[in-house]
């Protein structure tokens, strides 16, 4: 039977499943030989190529190296589906990928520095604002965090509330993971984490989390993001008015080392854990 013809016009995800066929048949791969290079099953590849089913974040990544697709597969990928982001927040992902330097408060663990479970937690309990496919969403998050890692990673300052060492995101495995995580991932060079003890924090931003970024040119933009809404600023003003409470927030926060060290007493005495040893 003839494969049905595709209009890669039709749509994203159409264009997607046009270029894997192409690149399949010209690697003279049968659905069936494809499936079992990216551990998916011939009907998976199909769906794909149809566009009746379109591929998540990893078997795209599978797809893309293994038709020697150069990157565009991978590129592609995040156009396929519609997302519950909205403009502002798309153009800071877009300028997030750019940025060169990354300054950010948060009253949560920020989501470069989110384990996986923290991830999926946070999106579990986002639903009530909007149903969304949360394995696609905590791909695409955990995705992001490629830029701490590499040759010459962003270099990424973090203050973040006492309160949240002890907020019970995902129960006490998850948060266990992911204090531990934070103890870890503040060893890097380019990775600052500083905690602001809950009767230092600065009430200018008890409002919600800001983020500062630095782009290569030099031009900075900040930020501020609520519950369920957030507004991105590049006014030079703006942004100074901003950083002013940033600077100040991150004056009183505690150092690296005394952050450290109350990471360690919060696992130790909250979550009966014994923390990572440092080296």
């Amino acid at each position: 039977m003839p494969m049905k013809e595709l209009d890669p016009a039709e749509s994203v995800a159409a264009l997607f499943g046009a270029k894997v066929r192409k690149l399949r048949e010209r690697a003279g791969l049968t659905q069936q030989d494809l499936g079992e290079r990216v551990y998916v099953s011939h009907t998976r590849i199909a769906k794909v190529e149809l566009a009746s089913e379109p591929a998540g974040w990893k078997l795209a990544q599978l797809l893309d190296e293994s038709l020697n697709a150069s990157g565009e597969l991978v590129e592609l990928w995040p156009h396929l589906t519609s997302d519950p982001y909205p403009d502002y927040v798309k153009r800071l992902m877009a300028m997030q990928v750019e940025a060169v330097a990354f300054h950010c408060y948060s009253p949560l663990i920020p989501g470069l520095l989110q384990t996986e479970g923290y991830v999926r937690a946070l999106l579990d309990a986002g639903q009530v604002f909007g149903d969304w496919d949360v394995e696609e969403l905590a791909e695409k998050r955990l995705s992001r965090q490629a830029q701490l890692e590499g040759d010459d990673p962003l270099w990424f300052w973090a203050v973040i509330d006492e309160a949240a060492l002890y907020r019970g995101v995902g129960g006490p495995t998850v948060m266990r993971e992911q204090l531990r995580h934070l103890m870890e991932i503040g060893k890097r060079k380019r990775v600052c984490v500083q905690i602001c003890p809950m009767g230092r924090l600065d009430p200018a931003v008890l409002t919600g989390g800001m983020v500062f970024l630095m782009l290569p040119d030099g031009t900075q933009v900040v930020y501020l993001e609520g519950n369920s809404s957030g507004v991105l600023l590049d006014d030079p003003s703006e942004v100074v008015r901003h950083r002013i409470v940033y600077d100040r927030l991150q004056s009183e926060a505690l150092s690296q080392e005394a952050s450290v060290d109350l990471i360690r007493k919060v696992l130790e005495e909250h979550h009966q854990c014994a923390p990572p040893e440092l080296t």
